[in-house]
């Protein structure tokens, strides 16, 4: 398919899926004034209009919801097309768009990026940071990387690895120079509980709850007490002495890291590749 057309359908059906003509133009690097043209120049092409417009909102005509479909049928076979023949080039192209929890922007991702980078010369990679769910058909996304239980059972999930929560303190914290042998012997009224994560038994009640895990590191590394944190993005404050790791001999349940996709089947190769780079690095980490 001509990349033009292929710029235009994507232009009209991101529009549609994000309902806003300047977010499609945002997630394409277009500008507004680009995405206005490519949808003139389609309703032109094709003698009918295909949204309803007024100054506050943009919905699909009859036409447009049956040309929504047809589009999202060619964008299919366009992308079906490249990578039969990225296989048999075995030049991967394109872009790679991974949705990461915002802890991983501390460096969990750095390595499987540079070993891609180097095997995927002619690929980009986008990634959006965020600890809240996020539609990957509506986003545009080719995988989301998702901790702990996967509650939307729609989700087509591939195992990455299972990490622990460890409790830690702050070196400076006063109740880190008490000795903590037992749970009776952790700091009363002063635990930093993360929304997403399991409720665990053994703790109390949080004090502050929190649903940004690189928040509840932070808290815990300024002495605002203490938390469960996850072992592979706090391991290095161990090491270096900022972080005490409370009980050592205490071991909770692991919770599992997921590479979310939107698809099932014929995933692309690039893809495949990303989600084994990932698996076998997570799992040096374990």
């Amino acid at each position: 398919m001509n990349p033009k057309m292929i710029r235009s359908l994507k232009a009209f059906t991101r529009t549609v899926e994000l309902n806003s003509m300047s977010a499609a133009a945002n997630e394409l690097h277009m500008t507004v004034s680009a995405i206005s043209q490519q949808l003139q120049r389609l309703e032109n092409d094709n003698g009918i209009s295909l949204f309803h417009r007024n100054t506050r909102s943009l919905s699909l005509t009859e036409a447009g919801q049956v040309f929504y479909q047809s589009c999202l049928d060619m964008l299919s076979i366009a992308a079906k097309n490249q990578e039969r023949w990225d296989q048999l080039t075995n030049q991967p192209q394109g872009q790679i768009k991974i949705i990461a929890p915002v802890g991983f922007g501390g460096g969990l991702l750095s390595e499987p990026l540079k070993q891609l980078q180097q095997e995927f010369t002619n690929v980009s990679f986008q990634l959006h940071m965020t600890d809240e769910p996020i539609d990957l058909i509506t986003a545009g996304a080719d995988l989301a990387i998702r901790i702990g239980p996967l509650a939307d059972s729609t989700l087509y999930a591939r195992h990455l690895a299972d990490w622990h929560m460890v409790p830690c303190i702050a070196a400076e914290h006063p109740a880190a120079k008490n000795p903590i042998k037992s749970f009776e012997d952790l700091p009363e009224g002063c635990f930093i509980g993360h929304i997403p994560s399991l409720p665990n038994k053994d703790f109390p009640k949080p004090k502050v709850l929190l649903n940004n895990m690189q928040t509840v590191v932070q808290l815990t590394l300024d002495g605002v007490g203490y938390a469960l944190l996850p072992e592979p993005e706090i391991k290095h404050y161990i090491e270096s002495g900022r972080l005490l790791r409370l009980l050592p001999e205490w071991e909770g349940s692991p919770y599992s890291v997921h590479a979310v996709l939107p698809i099932k089947d014929n995933i692309p190769a690039k893809t495949e590749r990303t989600i084994e780079v990932l698996s076998h690095f997570f799992h040096r980490l374990q």
